[in-house]
């Protein structure tokens, strides 16, 4: 006799098990019945019908539980109540006999959808104006929209009776949420009559309503509030409250990216991808993955298409979802020099609001820490670590404000086939773990581990989308390196075409964006506002840059003894006039005008040597902060302030050691010391040209480019700054000099010297031995400075990583 059909039990409907083939438990798309909980596993259970009856089986990491204790196997002999977990919150399923056989035609239950309340989210706690808990409200007619319900926690509904709410982080406010993007005091509701308003407290993440951030604004019955990872609802007395717990879907549709030239480079791409899934995208070179990369984080928007993120509109609303998205580009965001522990604390100054407190970062640090597997490198320099353990070191930095979206580019490039099998298992994990996982790779040798494959081809086409597994049989190859042959040789447009008439595109993407409406219009996407105030950002940068350069010895040592070298060089100018015109005339000598020359020379080669590769050296660092909120006048000053600081006691260290003993001008022109006049000339240079290296040091893409550019701007300065040969009334030259830092500034010091007394070509204006002339070369060498400043920060500002969209 065969035993009875068994039927399973959960949220209140019951689905049949089949008999022909294992029946999972678990949780992605994967599993047959996907309770949607964090702690059950992708296979946890797994019922099957075998020659001695129902069975039982654990699958798990956090087992399975009957009864209180933990089970690996159990035959099915009556009703059992299963826990997949070993918490109190865990998903509960009931596995019986069926009350009624089935028909032999009876087909396998599609993936049922997550078990309604089963995540275990904490609803966000209301207090009514008695201070009393509120009363949660059931099936009322003002129930969340679809943007709520799409978020992969608990929806909850609350009866408000205050008129006036605080929403914040600590436990005083009204409306708690234990969230560290949300400031303590974030932000107030008040009611008038039937109507809310929303006002934002001065915020760090700001608060948005319908995805744009607002300073105060009418709510109405369908805006929906972000505050970090939670959205509010407000439907006359009641609160309707979802947390972002990561287990949302991610869907494109038709999204394609054209160069102004014209030229296609993404081209109608589109797919769906469930919660807690990890997608490998790969294809040949020039198929696009960066440009897809780029359309997805909202980094390059695609032309045409959208992408949705819980249904809304990512370009749209990117100024909120830019909290929901983690981007690990292929360079690494590192200061090589930082430890990791300091590292991420600075990135998670940056980050949270600055009134997080320090326990509470500190915190965060060790959950991601203890996450990746990176506690024993915690206080290891990050130069030392090896390429998967950096690479994880860039993921922590990212998974420190809990996205639910994680983006890598090629995360295993250059690493040896175990540290590869070792960070896509690490992704794998981050995916389990309630995120939703796109990773662009070269590699094919751990596809195993992904949900889903996105295959491109040449020209930006979709040539495959679905389960790893079905693409070889799909391609009919026996390997993949033969599925990239084929890529090459066949036409991407005829890929996508066989594509498009296939039963996985009917089963992976038409089924899935089925009746999804398209976006008429929509606002173009611009850059983050900033996360902090700008005097917190700026504190925050200056530490960091001089905890970089603090811990890269050689290069401190560099800047110690730069000014030391130089200084004894100036030494060996020959002579026993100094600065002194009155006594290099008497001792027929030309010393004054060497030595001045060797001085702002040495200014500029300071200034420029110490800025050429500031800025290109830590381009993805910028361009990824920058993504997130980081203040541009924020960082650049942060830059000018420390470079200022360490290039100005450079110049005064040389150059009070460069004249030491000697003789110096003989009189002032404006300060009453001829030293101090000339000390201010050299500082000037030196400034001026470090300003100068910033904005080729932004312009360039490449730090090797900076060292023969160095030489260039050095030689420029040499030739026109009139200390060499007179510039002085030479047509072309003499214009092309008043372009030139060193020609002001060495006119500063010939002026204060009073040089034209000794000058073999005859005088030159400039260096008339009067106040005005030294304030005039001052002047000049000023507005250098601001447009300079001006100049770097628009040449910085072209790698914002947000562009607008194609009208």
């Amino acid at each position: 006799m065969s035993p009875p059909p068994l039927e399973i039990v959960v949220g209140g409907r019951s689905l049949p098990v089949p008999t022909g083939r294992p029946f999972v438990i678990g949780r992605g798309p994967e599993a047959d019945l996907d309770v949607g909980h964090p702690r059950a596993s992708r296979r946890h259970v797994v019922v099957e019908l075998t020659a001695q009856g129902w069975l039982l089986t654990d699958a798990s990491r956090n087992g399975t539980w009957v009864d209180g204790r933990r089970v690996s196997s159990l035959p099915l002999a009556g009703p059992v109540r299963v826990r997949l977990g070993d918490t109190d919150d865990s998903a509960v399923v009931e596995v019986r006999p069926a009350p009624h056989t089935p028909t032999a035609s009876a087909q396998v239950p599609a993936p049922a959808a997550p078990v309604a309340g089963s995540a275990g989210s904490p609803s966000v706690p209301v207090v009514g104006s008695a201070g009393s808990p509120s009363v949660p409200v059931v099936g009322s007619a003002g129930s969340p929209s679809d943007v709520l319900t799409r978020q992969g926690g608990e929806t909850s509904v609350r009866h408000v009776v205050a008129s006036r709410l605080t929403v914040g982080r600590l436990p005083d406010n009204d409306v708690v949420l234990d969230d560290l993007l949300v400031s303590r005091r974030h932000a107030e509701l008040h009611r008038t009559g039937a109507s809310w308003r929303i006002v934002d407290l001065g915020s760090g993440n700001g608060t948005f309503v319908n995805g744009a951030r607002v300073q105060d604004a009418e709510i109405g019955p369908r805006d929906v509030i972000g505050i970090g990872h939670a959205l509010l609802q407000l439907h006359g007395d009641r609160l309707v409250s979802a947390e972002d717990t990561g287990d949302v879907g991610f869907t494109v549709q038709g999204a394609s990216v054209t160069t102004d030239s014209g030229r296609t480079l993404l081209r109608d791409v589109s797919f769906a991808l469930p919660g807690r899934s990890l997608l490998a995208v790969v294809g040949p070179s020039g198929a696009g993955k960066s440009t897809l990369l780029n359309a997805l984080t909202g980094a390059r928007p695609a032309d045409v298409g959208e992408v949705r993120y819980a249904g809304r509109d990512l370009y749209a609303e990117y100024d909120e979802l830019r909290h929901r998205i983690g981007l690990v580009p292929q360079d690494d965001v590192l200061h090589p020099q930082l430890t990791v522990r300091r590292a991420l604390r600075y990135a998670a100054r940056l980050r949270f609001p600055a009134d997080v407190p320090e326990a509470d970062r500190e915190r965060r640090i060790d959950e991601v820490l203890g996450e990746l597997t990176l506690v024993q490198q915690a206080d290891q320099r990050i130069d030392t670590l090896s390429g998967g353990q950096r690479k994880r070191t860039s993921v922590a930095l990212e998974l420190l404000t809990k996205p639910s979206l994680l983006f890598l580019d090629e995360p295993t490039s250059g690493l040896d086939p175990g540290l590869d099998k070792s960070v896509m298992q690490t992704l794998r994990g981050l995916a389990d773990g309630g995120r939703t996982v796109v990773v662009v790779t070269h590699s094919v040798l751990n596809l195993d581990l992904c949900d889903r494959l996105l295959v491109l081809a040449p020209g930006g086409h979709v040539a495959y989308f679905g389960p790893p597994r079905e693409a070889l049989e799909y391609f009919r190859t026996p390997d993949y390196a033969e599925m990239f042959q084929l890529l090459e040789r066949v036409p991407g447009e005829q890929l996508a075409q066989g594509y498009r008439g296939s039963r996985q595109h009917v089963r992976y993407v038409a089924q899935p964006t089925m009746g999804m409406p398209r976006i008429a219009e929509r606002a173009a996407p611009t850059a983050a506002k900033r996360q902090q105030g700008f005097g917190t950002q700026l504190s925050v940068l200056c530490r960091r840059y001089l905890a970089v350069i603090a811990a890269d010895r050689q290069y401190a040592l560099f800047l110690l003894g730069l000014p030391l070298v130089l200084a004894a060089l100036a030494r060996l100018v020959p002579g026993d006039s100094g600065l002194s015109t009155s006594e290099a005339l008497r001792l027929k000598e030309f010393q004054p005008s060497q030595l001045m020359l060797v001085l702002i020379l040495g200014g500029a080669l300071m200034g420029v040597a110490a800025s050429i590769r500031e800025l290109v050296k830590e381009r993805p660092v910028y361009v990824r902060e920058r993504a997130i909120g980081l203040s541009l006048p924020a960082y650049l000053i942060s830059k000018l302030l420390v470079l200022g600081l360490i290039t100005g006691v450079q110049a005064a260290v040389f150059t009070l050691l460069a004249l030491v003993g000697r003789r110096t001008p003989d009189s002032a022109v404006l300060v009453g010391s001829g030293l101090l006049e000339v000390l201010l000339a050299v500082v000037g240079v030196t400034v001026v040209t470090m300003l100068l290296g910033l904005v080729v040091s932004a312009a360039i893409g490449n730090a090797d480019r900076g060292m023969p550019l160095l030489v260039l701007v050095l030689m420029v300065e040499l030739v026109v700054s009139g200390g060499l040969f007179p510039v002085f009334d030479r047509p072309g030259l003499e214009q092309l000099a008043w372009l030139v830092p060193s020609r002001w500034a060495f006119a500063m010091g010939a002026v204060t010297a009073d040089l034209n007394l000794t000058a073999r070509d005859g005088p030159d204006p400039l260096w008339t031995h009067d106040a005005a002339h030294w304030l005039l070369g001052a002047g000049v060498l000023l507005g250098m400075a601001v447009v300079l400043v001006i100049v770097a920060g628009l040449v910085l500002r072209r790698l914002d990583p947000v562009r607008r969209r194609r009208p």
